[in-house]
């Protein structure tokens, strides 16, 4: 991804810094409000049709709470499209709020630990939570729920914490690998042509004595010495 969505959080952004993931929480967070002004619905219909004409003033308090409830449903849906979280290749930031930002940071060196929990819920829904684990850092990014695309979000993520870039392969520091080289290759590579040797034999290896022996090894090489020792002979000195 070379760039965010998110108008408002590309001023955040450093210069060079890629984003890996942008994550915004599940359409799941707006089930709490959709069912609040589902409720308060139902319940001002149901007063509005059963209460006589008398009790006009009760009705119009009845609708001032619904329309405070859509209000309030509107305005939870108007924040779940402005906060986000991106992750780029130094840094996690929280962006939250239309009207107050609030920008929330982790540098990617501070993580110590990544978790990811999938409820049964969230498996057959599509969503997870991730539990970063980092000593001194703002709590509101201690715990990201309800990320959609779990498995590729932690993924994007993890590559960034770990330094992998997706799709690159490890090659061998000398660039080629040994596990497929052909006998002939083996044997041009020991100085072997047409079956006659051409090039210098290779040396075997040095034998280095470990640096570390443990008491019972020490003991054995000890007890293998067991010639016996010359007589001291001064004049040979």
């Amino acid at each position: 991804m070379e760039e965010v969505a998110h108008r408002g959080l590309r001023r955040y952004l450093l210069p060079g810094e890629t984003p890996v993931a942008e994550i915004r929480h599940h359409a799941i967070v707006l089930l709490k409000p959709a069912l609040a002004v589902v409720g308060a619905t139902v319940v001002a219909g149901w007063l509005d049709v059963s209460t006589s004409d008398s009790g006009s003033r009760v009705l119009s308090f009845v609708w001032l709470v619904w329309l405070a409830v859509v209000l309030w449903a509107l305005w939870q849906w108007v924040e779940w499209r402005h906060t986000r979280v991106v992750a780029t290749d130094k840094r996690v930031v929280l962006f939250e709020g239309w009207i107050n930002h609030k920008v929330s940071m982790m540098p990617l060196k501070k993580v110590t630990d990544m978790g990811y929990e999938r409820s049964l819920v969230g498996r057959l829904l599509g969503y997870g939570t991730f539990i970063l684990e980092s000593a001194g850092q703002d709590q509101a990014l201690s715990r990201i729920a309800f990320v959609p695309d779990p498995d590729e979000n932690y993924r994007a993520i993890c590559s960034a914490v770990f330094g992998v870039v997706p799709g690159e392969e490890d090659e061998d520091e000398g660039g080629d690998d040994r596990a497929w080289e052909t006998s002939q290759d083996y044997a041009t590579r020991l100085g072997v042509v047409d079956g006659r040797y051409v090039g210098t034999p290779p040396h075997p290896a040095p034998h280095h004595e470990p640096i570390y022996r443990s008491s019972d090894l020490v003991r054995r090489t000890r007890d293998d010495d067991t010639g016996e020792l010359p007589p001291y002979d001064p004049d040979a000195y």
